[in-house]
């Protein structure tokens, strides 16, 4: 058992970037088999923001509420705050499947809410989901647990406020995504070409 208390910061990073990345492989596993393409409605709403083989592999699946890693145990059991609590969220994306929570969303998920979701799509897709796992806890750790301080996450926030201002003109959502990530400088790395998702 590892002891969150006594690991150094880089051995935290590291430590819950591999514990992240595997907790994300085996939920997209577990979801994938029990989500569904994406509603009509969503798919209209999004069209021309993202492209077609995007919104085709895309799934989605509500879930009575979205559940914490295992591994947060290990925090608990040392009297550690856990680093994020997911329970508490509307929605989360793990590759290319997309958890709604019942508890949060009662009702169909906003156009919006999955649009956020999306770019999370395309950015595992880009980075990969060990890479993407990396890119989200080093800035959180950094920035003491800093929730807004993921640049994977201000992209994501900075593109849904300007498709709820869009008013029906799109706007390549993918392509600026796919552009930042592979611009060089920015605080992100892209995967090699050719290498899975996973």
């Amino acid at each position: 058992m590892t002891d969150p208390k006594r690991l150094s910061t880089q051995q935290l990073v590291s430590y819950l970037a591999e514990n992240a990345g595997h907790w994300i492989l085996s939920q997209r596993a577990q979801h994938r088999v029990h989500a569904e393409p994406l509603p009509d409605t969503t798919r209209a709403a999004l069209q021309g923001f993202f492209g077609d083989q995007t919104l085709d592999r895309t799934r989605i699946r509500r879930v009575p509420l979205i559940e914490n890693p295992p591994f947060y145990k290990e925090f608990k059991d040392a009297g550690e705050s856990i680093p994020l609590d997911f329970s508490v969220w509307a929605a989360i994306t793990f590759g290319d499947v997309i958890l709604v929570s019942d508890s949060q969303v009662p009702a169909p998920p906003p156009h919006s809410v999955v649009f956020h979701e999306m770019v999370h799509v395309v950015q595992y897709d880009v980075l990969g989901i060990h890479e993407f796992a990396r890119r989200y806890v080093i800035p959180f750790i950094q920035n003491r647990f800093n929730y807004m301080a993921i640049p994977l996450e201000t992209v994501a926030f900075d593109l849904q406020t300007k498709f709820e201002g869009a008013e029906g003109a799109p706007f390549s959502a993918e392509a600026e995504i796919r552009s930042r990530l592979n611009t060089p400088g920015l605080p992100y790395a892209t995967r090699k070409k050719g290498e899975s998702v996973e």
